[in-house]
C-alpha cells in the first residue's frame, strides 16, 4: 500500500559489495503486456503461481480472501477465509498450501505478525495454521516513521520461509528466516538494494529471487539474483533493472523463467491496479 514516508537517511549504497549495477545499460526490460485489474484488486499486494494459475491478495483493511486470475488479468473466481486481513503484504508456495503473509508495519507498532497456511485444494479456502513471529530486534513499537521492522516479500528458499524487509531508514532490506513454530525471526543478512522492496518471488529450479521496489522518485525496481542462496547473502550480486511504469505501485512478482516474470501494481493517480509481464535481457 501506497504510504507517505519520511526518508531520514538516504545512504549511498555504491560501493557495497552488491554487484548493484543499475548504470548498466545493458539491464534493460521489455514491457511484453499489460492488463487491467478489475476494482477488487486495485489494492493488489501479492502474487502466486499455484497450479498454473495466477492468485493475489489485496493489502491492509480489504476482505480476507485470495483471487484468482487469469494472464489477461481476468478475475476467475475468489476464496474468502475466515480470518481478518489486518495487513496482508504477500504470498508464497509451501508444499501445494498458500502462505499468506499478515505482517504489513507500516510504522512499527504490531505485536501481532502472523503467516497463515492455506489450503486450496478443496475449493475453498482452509487455513490449517496461524504462524506467529516478531523480530527479536525490535523492542520499541511506538510509531516510527522511518521503521525497519516492515516487510512485503516472502518466498520460501532452501526448505525455509523467508522475509524481506523494507528498512526506510537506511534503504536495505533485511533478510529472515521465520521458524516453522513461528515465534523469534532468526536475522540471515541484508541485501543493499538502495529501494524500499514490496515484493519477492523464489524459482526453485533456476534458484533466482526475483525483488520489486521502488525509490522516492517513485521510479520502479526489478531485482534479481541469481543462484540465490541463504549462506552467502553477504556475496549476492544483485541486477537491478529499471521498470517502465513510474508513477505506478509496484507491489508484487512471480517469476516465470529466469528471464521472464510477471509484476502486479495497485492503483495509483496515473495507473488503474495492472497485472504486467517483463523480460529482462
Amino acid at each position: 500500500m501506497r504510504i507517505l514516508f519520511v526518508f531520514f537517511i538516504f545512504v549511498a549504497l555504491t560501493g557495497c559489495k552488491s554487484g548493484n549495477n543499475s548504470g548498466n545499460e545493458e539491464n534493460t526490460v521489455t514491457a511484453l503486456e499489460r492488463h487491467n485489474l478489475p476494482d477488487i484488486l486495485e489494492e493488489t499486494s501479492g502474487l502466486a503461481i499455484l497450479n498454473d494459475t495466477l492468485w493475489t491478495l489485496n493489502d491492509s483493511g480489504n476482505e480476507a480472501a485470495l483471487y484468482a486470475i487469469s494472464t489477461k488479468g481476468k478475475l476467475l473466481e475468489k476464496r474468502a477465509t475466515n480470518k481478518t486481513n489486518i495487513d496482508w503484504e504477500d504470498m508464497t508456495i509451501v508444499n501445494g498450501n498458500m502462505i499468506v503473509a499478515d505482517m504489513g508495519n507500516n510504522f512499527g507498532t504490531r505485536k501481532n505478525l502472523y503467516l497463515l497456511d492455506v489450503d486450496l485444494s478443496n475449493g475453498g479456502a482452509t487455513t490449517l495454521d496461524s504462524i506467529p513471529f516478531h523480530y527479536p530486534e525490535q523492542d520499541n513499537f511506538g510509531f516510527q516513521q522511518a521503521t525497519p521492522f516492515d516487510a512485503e516479500g516472502i518466498v520460501y528458499v532452501e526448505n525455509k520461509i523467508v522475509v524481506f524487509t523494507k528498512n526506510r531508514s537506511t534503504l536495505t532490506s533485511e533478510v529472515y528466516v521465520i521458524p516453522a513454530m513461528g515465534g523469534a525471526a532468526i536475522k540471515m543478512g541484508s541485501l543493499p538494494v538502495g529501494s524500499l522492496i514490496t515484493g519477492a518471488d523464489y524459482h526453485q529450479e533456476t534458484k533466482t529471487l526475483a525483488l520489486t521496489g521502488y525509490q522516492k522518485d517513485e521510479n520502479q525496481h526489478l531485482y534479481v539474483i541469481n543462484n540465490f542462496s541463504l549462506s552467502a547473502i553477504a556475496d549476492a550480486e544483485i541486477k537491478q533493472y529499471d521498470l517502465d511504469f513510474n508513477g505506478a505501485q509496484i507491489e508484487a512478482v512471480s517469476i516465470i523463467d529466469r528471464k521472464t516474470f510477471w509484476v502486479t501494481s495497485e492503483k495509483t493517480r496515473k495507473y488503474a491496479a495492472f497485472l504486467a509481464k517483463v523480460s529482462i535481457n
